[in-house]
């Protein structure tokens, strides 16, 4: 089992990425926190929309479903919420069906193999989101790869920090694991700005705090509470969506 990690979607689109292997996608502040947080609190499923478009597209075809996400971590308008992982965590999404699109995140997903199982990684979720990596990686006889959602294609210090975070725990539960030189900076990165100090130095969390939402920063440096580990389980035929359970 070998353990890789792409920076940026552009670095994952650059390479003949296998469709067999387990995918970690991170998108820290905020969206796979979000996401979490909307299963963990009962959702019956995420739509993860590639644009703005297909999102709106969508919820004219199915207006049961709420339409959430951000563009440049402000709500959009007209949506019945924007990216908070605080505010999920605190609503009754019970049997819901939201569709979310966002800057970087939603984006992330589609950069990966289309048949490749893909989880939503995140500080809040990561003992419970690399164990199950783990868990599948055997059952398939694969590799695991951490995806970062960065910041418009450019380098993020959150996302790359909480890859190294999740990094060293599959070290840890799976000794073995072959790595490499981006492993083990992406580790170092952890240790150098262990949350919640993460928060002091990267731009992400800055953007947010300035907007009010300190909540969200607080939510997104929690480590390893929530047992919820969503999956993309498929696209849907008519809206192209990605559908995360």
């Amino acid at each position: 089992m070998q353990l890789h990690i792409y920076f940026t979607p552009a670095e994952l689109r650059a390479v003949n990425a296998s469709a067999d292997d387990i995918y970690i996608i991170i998108d820290l502040i905020r969206a796979t926190t979000s996401i979490t947080a909307i299963l963990e609190n009962g959702a019956k499923r995420v739509f993860v929309a590639d644009t703005l478009e297909q999102a709106q597209h969508a919820a004219e075809q199915y207006p049961g479903r709420l339409l959430c996400g951000e563009r440049k971590a402000l709500p959009l308008l007209g949506f019945a919420y924007g990216n908070s992982p605080a505010q999920f965590a605190q609503l009754d999404l019970a049997g819901q069906e939201l569709i979310l699109t966002t800057t970087n995140g939603s984006r992330a997903f589609y950069a990966c193999p289309i048949q490749s199982v893909r989880l939503a990684g995140c500080l809040y979720n990561g003992q419970a989101v690399v164990t199950r990596a783990i868990e599948l990686a055997r059952q398939r006889n694969c590799n695991i790869a951490l995806v970062c959602a960065a910041e418009s294609d450019s380098f993020a210090l959150d996302d790359a920090t909480c890859a190294g975070y999740l990094a060293s725990e599959i070290l840890r539960l799976q000794p073995s694991v072959a790595t490499s030189d981006s492993i083990l900076a992406a580790i170092a990165l952890y240790h150098a700005y262990p949350p919640p100090e993460l928060a002091k130095y990267c731009r992400s969390a800055q953007s947010v705090t300035k907007l009010g939402l300190q909540a969200d920063v607080d939510l997104c440096m929690t480590v390893s509470k929530s047992l919820c580990v969503p999956m993309v389980i498929g696209k849907e035929q008519d809206t192209g969506l990605l559908i995360i359970k």
